[in-house]
């Protein structure tokens, strides 16, 4: 059975029996890592403690078979963390809606340096940028990423395209809301939604909830 070390975000768990839970992380490295969290709905007693909350950055040791479906988490130590005590209802469901975004566009033993990277840095700018702006520049990257966002132009306009490129080029921690009409916000995340939802070929569970309770 080989061992792997992997930086890794948290980014789905399941319920595996009483005491298990599944666990699928983000990797630098391996891409998306499904495995078994043995003891993870232990409660206090869980070594994994809040390692599986959305989005928590760790350390994640695994080992796996060959031709075995599901890796073994050996360990999951938090680098970094968001407590969900500390945060809005509105930054928590976002957090939850960028996991599965992840969670959708990530493939098994894909590397995937630039989405984690992507992902740290708007994770860094939650403090200081409004979360609705950060989740229309992790939307339009994510696409980017994967090769289906289309040219902008024709889609929002010449003058909105050239913002929305001007942002793009920007680390999320300089991004200025005000740049941006209420409703130019709201062509850009129809825009977003629409090439998502077309891409994956389905509408995200967590997108629904960021409409029905914001």
């Amino acid at each position: 059975m080989s061992a792997f070390e992997s930086e890794a975000l948290t980014i789905r768990t399941y319920p595996y029996s009483e005491a298990h839970r599944i666990a699928v992380f983000l990797t630098r490295e391996y891409g998306q890592v499904r495995g078994l969290a043995h003891g993870a709905r232990s409660g206090r007693k869980s070594r994994f403690g809040s390692s599986l909350e959305p989005l928590t950055q760790v350390r994640l040791i695994f080992s796996r078979k060959e031709n075995q479906e599901l890796a073994t988490i050996k360990s999951a130590e938090i680098l970094a963390a968001h407590s969900a005590l500390q945060l809005s209802l509105e930054i928590n469901l976002h957090i939850s809606y960028f996991a599965e975004l992840l969670f959708e566009f990530s493939q098994e033993e894909e590397e995937c340096e630039d989405v984690f990277r992507l992902t740290l840095a708007v994770l860094e700018a939650q403090e200081k940028v409004p979360i609705e702006l950060l989740a229309r520049y992790f939307e339009l990257w994510l696409l980017r990423l994967e090769g289906v966002l289309p040219a902008l132009e024709p889609k929002l306009g010449p003058a909105l395209a050239a913002k929305v490129a001007g942002m793009l080029k920007q680390h999320p921690t300089g991004l200025d809301d005000s740049i941006l009409t209420e409703g130019e916000r709201k062509r850009i995340e129809r825009l977003g939604e629409e090439l998502i939802e077309y891409h994956l070929e389905k509408r995200l569970k967590t997108k629904r909830m960021l409409k029905e309770l914001l």
